[in-house]
């Protein structure tokens, strides 16, 4: 009896060490600390590439929590994640995902910010998303469909142009008349080379002889300008005068026109006028027979 209750306490022994061992191995390989307490926050991202479950999240880069649930919720993703108690998440902090390996092995990456504002257990915090190797990798994948589209396009191109016998004919002709036409410009230019250098050398001496020109007549033209000044001044003092003039003759016909005196009574007296010519007429006749007869003077004293 007393054989069979030592082997029972000893199989109890090992089936309980069995569990304890188990338990604190599954803890172990799970990285899983049984003292530790951890609060739960939700994290919204417009993708998350090739994060997993139990991707670690490092704060401020201290690993400190582990991804528990990725989701997709409408047009984004929800990634919930377990967090120390022991660590507060202030408002203005970062979150990303995070690319940390060269076979696009992801992390939650945050920086805390200094806000004095936290983000509760259970809240929503909006983050971004790096990208990384696994992007790029896509990105160089569409890059090289689109080469070889392009590619095929240019060939179809080079073709149905460059590689066409038609084309090849074309452009042999267009070579041969550029040749053509290279050698009458040569031509040209050599024999009219010295008949344009004769040109510029007389243009040259031209210019020469105006440049000399100007400068013997500028002198007189100067003394020409000051003369002119000075007869302008003289034509102002003549038009002067002769303004002066006309106001005299303008008043001396203004008082041959009255009649208030001797000249402007005669000029407008027809019959006096017609006297005086009578009379002067008379007294010529009388000069006229003095002149052929001689004066005869008759004296009566009485």
């Amino acid at each position: 009896m007393k054989k069979n209750t030592s082997l029972y306490f000893a199989v109890g022994l090992v089936v309980i060490l069995a569990v304890v061992i188990l338990v604190f191995g599954m803890f172990f390989l799970n990285d899983k600390d049984p003292r530790e307490v951890f609060n739960t926050y939700y994290l919204r991202f417009s993708q998350v590439s090739t994060l997993v479950l139990d991707d670690p999240v490092k704060v401020n880069g201290v690993k400190l929590g582990k991804v528990e649930n990725i989701e997709l919720s409408g047009h984004r993703v929800t990634v919930t994640i377990r967090l120390r108690t022991d660590v507060k998440i202030p408002k203005d902090s970062e979150v990303r995902v995070q690319n940390i390996g060269i076979m696009g092995e992801r992390q939650i990456g945050m920086i805390l910010g200094d806000s004095s504002l936290y983000f509760n257990p259970g809240d929503t915090i909006v983050g971004l998303f790096d990208a990384g190797i696994a992007e790029a990798i896509g990105l160089a994948g569409e890059v090289f469909d689109s080469t070889k589209v392009l590619i095929q396009s240019v060939k179809g191109v080079l073709n149905s142009t460059i590689a066409a016998p038609e084309f090849q004919d074309q452009f042999k002709l267009i070579l041969t008349r550029a040749e053509e036409l290279e050698n009458r410009l040569i031509v040209i230019v050599n024999q009219t080379d010295p008949q344009l250098k004769k040109s510029l050398k007389s243009l040259n001496d031209a210019t020469i002889k105006v440049n000399t020109l100007l400068d013997s007549v500028a002198e007189p033209v100067n003394t020409l300008f000051v003369n002119s000044n000075g007869l302008i001044k003289n034509a102002d003092q003549l038009i002067s005068e002769l303004n002066q003039v006309t106001n005299r003759l303008n008043t001396l016909t203004q008082k041959l026109q009255a009649k208030d005196n001797t000249a402007g009574l005669l000029l407008n007296d027809r019959v006096l006028y017609d006297d005086l010519v009578n009379t002067v007429n008379s007294a010529d006749s009388l000069f006229r027979i003095i002149l052929q007869d001689g004066l005869d003077i008759n004296v009566d004293f009485f």
